[in-house]
């Protein structure tokens, strides 16, 4: 049968490896605010896990973190202090902020626990602690031995040739840190001189000594062999002709002798209305835990199951959210066949949605729109006034499953966290329950007519209340009703806003103007 689900298309290839577990690997270098763009590096191969996963095939999804990678500048959420820095490995970077061991370690934990809030918890893998203890001292003397293969390699994609002294290695200095080195000779076996900016100049023994990292084309080849890995995605950036991941093939199978993995490029993940590549240095940046407080944890794996990796999307952060929610909500009606759409796109929606879920309802959720949350989370400071509300309003179930009411515990939570953070002025409410305005005669009439009905206040008598009050054949009125509820002269429905107040609340703030 053919697959027409990406991930499930990607599987069947790496199947076709034939092996007895598949080996599955993503990584990032915590080089500062580990975003949405970068996530989607994990997140494409959590996706591919559950396709294998589902065929039945045994899965180890390996995430490295290159925290052996050199911190090259300083971010605009880090102190400029740090740029004393600058060259030496971001795992021994100090954390400008205080709470951990070490700057890389900071963006890794942040990173971790909110990739775990979504269903992603690879074996994370720290290339500093593998370096540091030479863990790849065998692979570098392999590939120092073979340079000037890599060199012919890399020099076939370059405008100007490497020089003869090049070295496929950095050098961290033991004196000062940094990779301000230069190699200046090598013994064949394990050793290699090398000569500091520092003025540090020594012959180390890379097989006890971890102070030596393989450049970036050549590691990222030896570590496809080192674990075996048969699936690993790569940006935009890297998947240029000529680029890295061109470069790293051709190492991986003339210097190392191995099948290079399954390759996916992905395309950048941008903000609604910025455009480009999100730059933690130039603060153009939304961390996943940012949007774990506006979106449920299914709908931002929706974002990424949705759309094939190497298509572009937007994460809006504006009203657009709105509509967000309904196309999910969309999605989850036709998993649980109460949509009727064309066969095809049942099938994809219905993937899309197992591939997005974190957790299996077995019945349709409860589906409150995200815009009414928002309205309702302002006008009530605690969740249980919210949910009564909504027991009102008939938009819960009789009989609530416990996936239900956690599910909408956080979906308050989210509407509150966006109101409060995201939303337009138009979006935020706050009840003015003391008096705040001066009314002249005919408003306080009109007023006037409003209380007395508002016992047995209809959405019909409040239109006639705007018509008989003369004001402006009654948007005036609605106007002053809504300066003096919110000091705003828009708002929601205002019959849906007097009811959600509760008309004796709304009564008692009315009464204050007549």
């Amino acid at each position: 049968m053919e697959e027409i689900y990406w991930a499930d298309k990607i599987a069947k290839k790496i199947i076709e490896r034939n092996k007895d577990m598949y080996i599955i690997s993503s990584g990032i270098t915590p080089s500062g605010i580990v975003h949405i763009g970068n996530f989607r590096e994990e997140m494409t191969v959590d996706i591919v896990r559950r396709a294998l996963e589902s065929k039945g095939v045994k899965v180890r999804y390996i995430h490295s973190w290159d925290d052996f990678d050199r911190f090259r500048k300083v971010p605009k959420n880090v102190p400029k202090e740090w740029e004393k820095y600058i060259g030496i490995p971001v795992a021994e970077t100090p954390d400008p902020f205080g709470c951990h061991k070490s700057y890389a370690e900071h963006f890794e934990k942040e990173f971790e626990e909110a990739a775990k809030a979504v269903g992603v918890i690879p074996e994370y893998i720290y290339e500093n602690e593998k370096y540091s203890s030479c863990t790849y001292a065998e692979s570098i003397k392999e590939a120092l031995q073979k340079r000037k293969d890599i060199i012919e390699i890399l020099n076939k994609y370059r405008k100007e040739p490497l020089p003869e002294n090049w070295y496929p290695i950095q050098v961290y200095c033991t004196k000062c840190g940094k990779d301000s080195t230069k190699v200046i000779s090598y013994d064949g076996n394990y050793k290699i001189k090398y000569k500091c900016k520092c003025g540090n100049e020594e012959e180390i023994d890379f097989s006890k000594e971890g102070r030596v990292k393989l450049r970036w084309r050549t590691d990222w080849a030896m570590r496809w062999r080192f674990y075996n890995v048969d699936f690993e995605p790569g940006g935009k950036e890297h998947s240029t002709p000529g680029g890295s991941r061109t470069t790293s093939t051709i190492i991986s199978k003339e210097i190392f002798n191995y099948e290079p993995p399954v390759y996916q490029m992905y395309d950048f993940v941008i903000l609604k209305g910025q455009g480009g590549k999100m730059s933690g240095s130039l603060g153009n940046v939304i961390a996943l835990k940012d949007l774990n407080r506006i979106y449920l944890p299914e709908i931002v794996r929706y974002f990424y199951a949705g759309t094939r990796p190497n298509k572009e999307f937007a994460v809006p952060m504006d009203d657009e959210i709105f509509k967000v929610y309904e196309d999910f909500y969309f999605t989850e009606r036709v998993y649980f066949d109460k949509e009727e759409i064309d066969e095809k796109r049942q099938k994809h929606l219905k993937r899309v949605y197992e591939m997005s879920v974190v957790e299996m309802p077995k019945e349709l959720p409860i589906q409150v729109p995200f815009k009414y949350l928002v309205f309702l989370s302002q006008i009530y400071k605690d969740n249980e006034s919210v949910l009564n509300k909504l027991k009102q309003s008939k938009h819960l179930k009789e009989n609530m499953t416990e996936f239900d009411k956690k599910r909408l515990n956080k979906l308050i939570e989210m509407a509150r966290n966006w109101a409060d953070k995201y939303a337009d002025e138009k979006y935020k409410f706050q009840i003015h329950e003391e008096k705040h305005l001066e009314l002249n005669k005919d408003e306080k009439k009109a007023v006037k007519m409003l209380v007395d009905k508002m016992d047995n206040l209809t959405e019909n008598a409040i239109y006639d209340i705007g018509k008989e009050s003369g004001m402006g054949m009654g948007k005036e009125f609605f106007k002053l009703c809504y300066k003096i509820l919110l000091n705003k002269e828009r708002g929601p429905r205002l019959f849906e806003l007097i009811d959600s107040i509760g008309k004796e609340k709304a009564k008692e703030i009315f009464e204050k103007y007549t």
